[in-house]
């Protein structure tokens, strides 16, 4: 399948270039001028795996389940954002897309997602299907040592960035579920003109 570039692509790699000739940014939380609309494929996919009402705001991340350093942080920002949504009474869903199906089977994201509770839901894709909502998002993985001899224990790189969808299906906010939980939690109790 060749690879596409997505709006969102481009958009997020030229603000992040932009980040990068601001030596006062301490963060990469882009708050989207112009909102990315998504295909009507990818937000089906969101809708379906999500508990609550399916036009409720949705949180995006990617991992996967054998993680043992960035997926946890990134599940602890999800569940500490949800939290802010919940007292600034923002709905909002939680959606966790695994970038690794081989492993991650359905069983193994129950099992996983099991202590997080109902508001964070697991999305599992395999193949082009995939390969297409990762460009829509612009995240990249790379395998490491994965072959026809080890198909268990090999590393998985992928990107941290997180998104916040509207309702409608349009990406917002852009930011790094790393180190930007305290920037967009401000955001989610004080910017309300973004929730209306």
């Amino acid at each position: 399948m060749k690879p596409t570039t997505s709006p969102f692509r481009v958009l997020a790699l030229a603000g992040i270039a932009v980040l990068g000739l601001l030596d006062t940014a301490s963060a990469v939380t882009v708050k989207l001028p112009a909102p990315v609309p998504l295909q009507s494929e990818t937000m089906g996919l969101l809708r379906a795996v999500t508990t609550e009402d399916s036009d409720q705001w949705k949180l995006v991340a990617f991992g996967f389940t054998r993680c043992t350093d960035v997926c946890p942080k990134t599940l602890g920002t999800l569940f500490q954002l949800l939290k802010v949504a919940t007292e600034k009474e923002i709905e909002l869903d939680g959606v966790f897309v695994t970038v690794d199906p081989d492993r991650d089977t359905d069983s193994v994201l129950e099992r996983f997602s099991a202590p997080l509770g109902q508001r964070v839901s697991f999305l599992r894709l395999e193949g082009e299907a995939l390969d297409r909502f990762k460009d829509e998002f612009g995240v990249e993985t790379v395998f490491y040592t994965k072959n026809a001899g080890n198909k268990l224990h090999y590393q998985v790189d992928h990107s941290s960035m997180a998104f916040l969808i509207d309702p409608v299906g349009r990406i917002r906010v852009v930011f790094d579920a790393l180190e930007d939980a305290g920037s967009v939690a401000k955001m989610l109790r004080e910017d309300r003109s973004l929730f209306e």
